[in-house]
């Protein structure tokens, strides 16, 4: 699932650019309305109620707001979570069963624990 943005910031805003690398970061895109003047800063502020930057919404025809930077780490993250869960539940391995983990006590001497996967995991256990 990938997601395009569109960001409200101005050119002196570090919060801005740090969004705009987090959703470059994540593979995702964004569109930016830059705040380069006054009057656009103005404008802005008499349409949307909001006095600082980033400003972030999903790039959609409602224009889901999300907030500011941290607001938008926050969504993406939860999405991060959400995307892994999903692959968790739809058997990422393509039809190819987990590994197997056996774990063995050996009285004074310890454990040792021996993965397998698909004869490509080599067994790091030392040898006594």
């Amino acid at each position: 699932m990938s997601f395009k943005f569109l960001i409200y910031s101005t050119p002196t805003c570090s919060y801005c650019d740090q969004a705009k690398e987090l959703i470059t970061e994540q593979g995702m895109g964004y569109a930016e309305a830059s705040l380069d003047t006054q009057e656009a800063i103005d404008e802005f502020k008499k349409t949307t109620g909001h006095t600082t930057v980033p400003q972030i919404y999903l790039a959609t025809d409602e224009q889901e707001y999300i907030g500011g930077y941290e607001d938008l780490e926050k969504f993406i993250l939860d999405m991060v979570l959400w995307r892994n869960k999903q692959n968790l539940m739809s058997d990422p391995s393509g039809g190819m069963s987990p590994p197997s983990v056996t774990v063995r006590e050996h009285g004074n001497r310890g454990i040792s624990i021996d993965v397998s996967e698909n004869d490509e995991m080599k067994d790091i256990t030392p040898k006594k």
